[in-house]
């Protein structure tokens, strides 16, 4: 199989264009939501803004980091070590599902589905894998790894900044939760992918993308979206119940209106609360595609190489993994001392 090579004008270029569907409704959302904060809390709307900047500087500056990274071949050649040109099908899969679960943890949600589904889409043709099928897996995998550091998902960031606990304390309570769920998520997808045969529509564009500096000006509307849910809901949402409830109620919340805004709107109460909140809106947007944008720009960049990424496909595998992940993820921070 050829070695993965950056086009000039990549799929990145596209998913953040001005014209993309996805940013024109949520530039039209933040719009909405800032003009409504505003109006109902005119002193809460600028403290708002105050507490939900410091982790999207945090996240605009990863955004700036993997552009870097990736220019200086840093993506192309970790694809070239992790995804052998010769290699089973099985391990081929595994390969490119651990190479998202890496990107997502180590750079970013949103960094990991840009730069992995070009990857999957020539392992799909390279491993005659089902590519619509990979890109899923891509997609429930970058989710669901999006936990390990705060920096991974934005939702943690939001999260952490009403929790005040220590990247290095997150660090030491999240890393083995993390490593079983990575663990459990890759070897049940990968399984899944081989198990389908041969059968699936061949993509049409394999090269590899790259994240965008535009990125991180898209970064904009979405900070006005959580800065304005900050401010209509001052007191935050607390979930109740034990930490099972919370998971459950947690997960529908990020799933149903997005893990952005549930994040925003989430105020964790104590250890149990802060991570059942971190899990809830990491894997809970699983459970639909349109839970996190980072699974509709999967989706969208899967299409445009050609291939055809089934929403039911993306449900069904979010909700048959959820409940394993959830109960490797409880035990692993049981293990570390998270829950005490």
């Amino acid at each position: 199989m050829r070695s993965f090579t950056p086009g000039k004008f990549g799929i990145s270029a596209r998913i953040t264009s001005p014209r993309d569907p996805v940013m024109v409704v949520v530039r039209a959302t933040a719009a909405i939501a800032g003009t409504v904060a505003i109006a109902l809390q005119p002193a809460a709307a600028l403290s708002a803004a105050r507490a939900t900047l410091g982790p999207f500087v945090t996240l605009a500056a990863i955004i700036g980091g993997s552009v870097l990274a990736n220019r200086l071949g840093a993506f192309r050649l970790a694809a070239r070590l992790l995804v052998p040109g010769r290699a089973p099908r099985t391990a081929a899969a595994a390969a490119v599902l651990a190479f998202t679960a890496l990107l997502s943890a180590l750079a970013n949600l949103d960094v990991a589905v840009v730069v992995a589904v070009p990857v999957a889409m020539r392992a799909a043709n390279g491993h005659r894998l089902p590519a619509g099928r990979l890109a899923v897996a891509v997609a429930v995998t970058a989710n669901a790894a999006s936990f390990l550091l705060p920096t991974s998902n934005v939702t943690s960031l939001l999260l952490l900044a009403r929790a005040r606990l220590p990247a290095l304390d997150y660090l030491r309570d999240s890393w083995l939760a993390w490593l079983l769920v990575v663990a459990i998520t890759i070897g049940a997808l990968a399984g899944w992918l081989t198990r389908a045969g041969t059968v699936g529509t061949r993509p049409a564009r394999t090269g590899l993308a790259g994240p965008s500096a535009r990125a991180a000006i898209d970064l904009v509307p979405m900070f006005l979206i959580a800065s304005a849910i900050r401010a209509i809901l001052a007191d935050g949402l607390t979930l109740r119940g034990d930490i099972a409830a919370q998971l459950a109620i947690g997960s529908a919340i990020a799933a149903a209106v997005s893990n952005l805004p549930a994040a925003a709107a989430l105020h964790p109460a104590g250890a149990p609360g802060l991570w059942a909140a971190v899990l809830a809106t990491a894997i809970g947007p699983n459970l639909i595609i349109t839970g996190s944008v980072a699974t509709v720009i999967c989706r969208r960049i899967t299409r445009d190489a050609g291939a055809t990424f089934q929403a039911w496909q993306f449900s069904a595998a979010g909700a048959a993994l959820l409940p394993a992940q959830f109960a490797v993820a409880m035990l692993g921070l049981h293990i570390t001392g998270a829950l005490r």
